[in-house]
């Protein structure tokens, strides 16, 4: 395990249960292990990131469905900042989250957005690294009480990106270009296939929900690689310079949300007290009543991972308990009937 979050190395590795075994469940639509640590970092772990992820995507799907039924609006875009190979991540973080802050403040942005009936944002952060170094960006969902126009959000995006480019400069950043910050309007009433998602200039609910809440599945583009391409290419070459790199990453991300709502925004929109992603992450797979047997030594499968994705694709969710019992045979893992 390359992750220096000592509770990430733990995650999946080690028990929880009094007498160290692991349940193994399935109830029909899911299946998984129960008794076992959780890490909860939704961007050193990916079994975590994707549990997160999938409730998140969910949660983002839920948002604009209730913005369509109270016939508001939305829009969807990308803020960037300027970045050249060297530049640490931490640096380039603080200076994206400090020109983003500085476009709520924005009296001319405030005024527009309070003509247009703002209700707040959900906002994704993503990191990609490339030949130009790292490269942090945000993904901003604002949303609107009505329906809002192409003229309106061009007038709203230049005043946010006069804000926002303030802010970087006076951070000591080179000005972003306004050609890769953008706001583009969400159609609320189509659910076009994820595969058109960026080859339109509007974006549909579900897109903009995948978009916003897909980082596992990501790879990077033109060149540029996603922080868990940069773990595999760790795994599979050690290359000690993608270990730096990953490290540096893990370093600079650790305490921070990868998506977030405005204050309010959930319960404007019907969501509700909001899980947090360690919540989420320890949340397991059915009951008691779905455990089918047990492991009783967990150390075959802390020490190979792929003998856990095994055993669960061999049970499946609908519970293939003879399948299970013969490949923890095969691989020399004790179980326990119930």
């Amino acid at each position: 395990m390359v992750s220096a979050l000592p509770r990430c190395r733990k995650c999946g590795r080690v028990t929880v249960t009094n007498d160290g075994r692991v349940g193994v469940r399935a109830n029909g639509q899911s299946v998984g292990f129960a008794g076992l640590s959780t890490c909860g970092s939704v961007w050193s772990c990916p079994v975590c990131n994707s549990r997160i992820q999938a409730v998140r995507r969910l949660e983002v799907g839920v948002a604009l469905a209730s913005v369509q039924a109270m016939g508001g609006g939305a829009a969807f875009g990308a803020i960037t900042i300027r970045h050249h190979a060297g530049q640490r991540l931490s640096g380039l973080l603080d200076g994206l989250s400090y020109g983003i802050a500085r476009i709520a403040r924005d009296k001319a942005v405030v005024a527009l957005r309070e003509r247009m009936g703002y209700l707040g944002r959900i906002q994704a952060l993503e990191i990609t690294t490339g030949s130009h170094g790292w490269h942090p960006h945000r993904h901003p969902l604002p949303i609107f009480d009505r329906a809002v126009n192409e003229d309106q959000l061009v007038d709203l995006h230049m005043a946010e990106f006069r804000a926002y480019r303030r802010g970087v400069e006076h951070r000591g950043f080179e000005a972003p270009s306004i050609l890769a910050n953008v706001l583009s309007p969400v159609d609320l009433t189509t659910g076009d296939t994820l595969g058109e998602y960026f080859a339109k200039s509007e974006y549909s609910i579900s897109g903009v929900s995948f978009e916003a809440a897909s980082s596992s599945t990501k790879k990077g583009r033109n060149g540029s690689r996603t922080p868990w391409q940069l773990l595999d290419s760790v795994r599979t070459t050690g290359d000690a310079d993608d270990l730096d790199l990953w490290n540096e990453y893990e370093r600079s991300t650790r305490g921070k949300r990868a998506l977030t709502f405005s204050r309010g925004l959930r319960d404007r929109l019907g969501l509700g007290q909001e899980a947090s992603d360690e919540q989420i992450a320890e949340a397991e797979e059915g009951d008691v009543y779905d455990t089918g047997f047990y492991v009783t030594d967990w150390s075959p499968v802390a020490r190979n991972s792929a003998l856990g994705a095994g055993l669960l694709n061999a049970v499946t969710p609908a519970g293939h308990w003879q399948d299970g019992r013969d490949f923890c045979r095969a691989h020399g893992i004790t179980i326990e009937e119930l």
